[in-house]
């Protein structure tokens, strides 16, 4: 039986089979930095942590923890670790929330990067409040800092902890199969995951052996057969990005540190393309004397809000934000939790 924390609930959720694999990532480490920083400005603590983050980071905390002594009102929150185990009856491991307050009846944790769903994490989260205070309900809150939003859960006690075993059992269940999935990524099995594995050679069948010479059709009659369907249009595209990701680049990077260390593979080549020219500061400075403002920010064109804000806190004036204006917003594909059939 593998051990299951309350943090691992969201994951299993998407795949039953899921291990956690060893080790942090750049993403994880700033997470538990902006993490450390919010709680320390929600309860009046020492700021060096807060004070040791990039400007932007800085922003996210004060959100942060702003909303936390929103959310808490005229009460106290508890942001102390030693104070916020949380222990789940059916979890064999210990987790730890970012927040409670205790008097409100509900208990929040702190997520940095994209928005994902942590509603299992939250149901066991405030399962383990309401076994501490004899409750049968608990409100759950997740602050996505980065984006400045919170999203909010009510649990009955039979809520979550159907929530939690339905979990737990698929998890448990020696029928369960693994699932590609958005934390394919943070899982130790990834390499030798049968699904995996499977998705890669359907991925390879669907570019090499739709051969249109055996087929007697063109390449459109092909991108037609894709198309006409939804759900095939789907899958393919999801392979594909799949597909890039774990082999088309990987191998790409392989095959031109081959060629760097002077391999000679037949249709390739390297081609060196010449570095951006510029200029440093210093060699710059006697003709910036002699233009002005206007010429200097004709020749450099516009600054981002970051550079905006920046420079007016160099020369100590506050930045008029309405000055910041925002671009067209730009459309991406971003793949989603698939329905199950």
């Amino acid at each position: 039986m593998k051990e299951i924390s309350p943090s691992m609930l969201p994951k299993l959720a998407e795949c039953p089979a899921f291990v956690g694999a060893s080790g942090a990532s750049d993403a994880a480490a700033r997470g538990t930095k902006l993490d450390e920083a919010i709680r320390e400005l929600a309860c009046g603590w020492d700021y060096s942590a807060a004070a040791e983050l990039p400007e932007e980071d800085k922003t996210a905390c004060l959100w942060g923890a702003g909303k936390l002594k929103e959310l808490a009102g005229q009460h106290k929150v508890e942001t102390r670790e030693e104070f916020l185990a949380m222990h789940v009856p059916q979890l064999s491991r210990v987790g730890t929330a970012d927040a409670a307050c205790w008097e409100g009846k509900w208990v929040a944790d702190i997520k940095t990067g994209q928005l994902r769903n942590y509603r299992e994490q939250l149901a066991a989260y405030a399962l383990a409040c309401m076994d501490a205070r004899w409750e049968e309900s608990w409100t759950a809150h997740v602050i996505y800092v980065d984006q400045q939003l919170v999203r909010s859960y009510e649990f009955s006690r039979d809520d979550a902890e159907r929530i939690v075993d339905q979990v737990i059992s698929r998890a448990a269940s020696t029928l369960h199969r693994p699932m590609p999935c958005e934390y394919c990524d943070w899982c130790a099995s990834k390499n030798d995951c049968p699904a995996l594995v499977r998705q890669a050679l359907a991925m390879s069948r669907e570019i090499w052996d739709r051969n249109p010479s055996k087929e007697g059709k063109t390449i459109e009659d092909l991108k037609r057969d894709i198309t006409k369907e939804p759900a095939r249009l789907s899958e393919f595209v999801r392979r594909w990005k799949w597909f890039d990701k774990e082999f088309g680049e990987p191998l790409s990077d392989e095959l031109k540190q081959r060629l760097e260390a002077g391999d000679n593979i037949d249709g390739w080549s390297l081609t060196t393309r010449q570095g951006g020219e510029y200029v440093e500061l210093a060699a710059a400075m006697p003709t910036l004397k002699q233009a002005t403002p206007e010429q200097v920010f004709a020749v450099v064109g516009k600054l981002s809000g970051k550079q905006f804000r920046e420079l007016c806190a160099q020369v100590g004036v506050q930045a008029d934000e309405s000055a910041i204006q925002r671009g067209a917003p730009t459309t991406y594909l971003r793949a989603s939790k698939r329905k199950e059939n």
